[in-house]
């Protein structure tokens, strides 16, 4: 709010509401990802491999996608998803099995030590999340929750995936 009234004095056009709601959420979205980076180092996985094996939950069992595809949903070039494959594979985290129909292709999977790394700090995330929204009654939850979902219609991207919202 300090800041808000010294924009507010410095910029007399903008609009103290808009930017404290911005601020805000920044605020926020900075002190979710830092939880999640303790919950990470809790269960010592780095963010690249838990949004892979999530990924990988993601498609449904058994669990399995090729290389190129997971590279492509993640938005990663050939030689960075190899080299996270390749880490992971070390790690224990996920295995690499001949495509059944493809002779050159491969598909990852998790091992069972990723799907229960992938479990735990999914868990446990989840609690101290829920431990930092039960400052909100039941109603201001799902009040929030319906503003933040029509708040993310304002950008094109989430215009066509409507429907995901819902």
């Amino acid at each position: 709010d300090e800041s808000l009234e010294v924009w507010a004095r410095e910029i007399p056009d903008l609009d103290p509401l808009t930017e404290g709601i911005i601020e805000r959420l920044q605020i926020l979205a900075w002190n979710f990802n830092q939880s999640m980076d303790e919950t990470l180092a809790e269960f010592d996985i780095d963010r690249r491999s838990f949004l892979l094996l999530g990924k990988l939950r993601k498609y449904g069992p058994p669990y399995q996608a090729s290389a190129g595809k997971l590279a492509a949903d993640l938005r990663l070039s050939s030689g960075a998803m190899t080299n996270r494959l390749d880490r992971m594979e070390a790690a224990g985290l996920i295995r690499r099995l001949p495509d059944p129909n493809g002779r050159r292709g491969t598909l990852v999977e998790p091992t069972q030590k990723g799907n229960d790394a992938w479990d735990q700090t999914v868990g446990a995330q989840a609690r101290r999340e829920s431990s930092l929204i039960d400052v909100l009654s039941q109603a201001e939850k799902e009040r929030l929750h319906d503003l933040l979902r029509h708040l993310m219609l304002a950008f094109p991207d989430w215009r066509q995936k409507k429907h995901l919202l819902h």
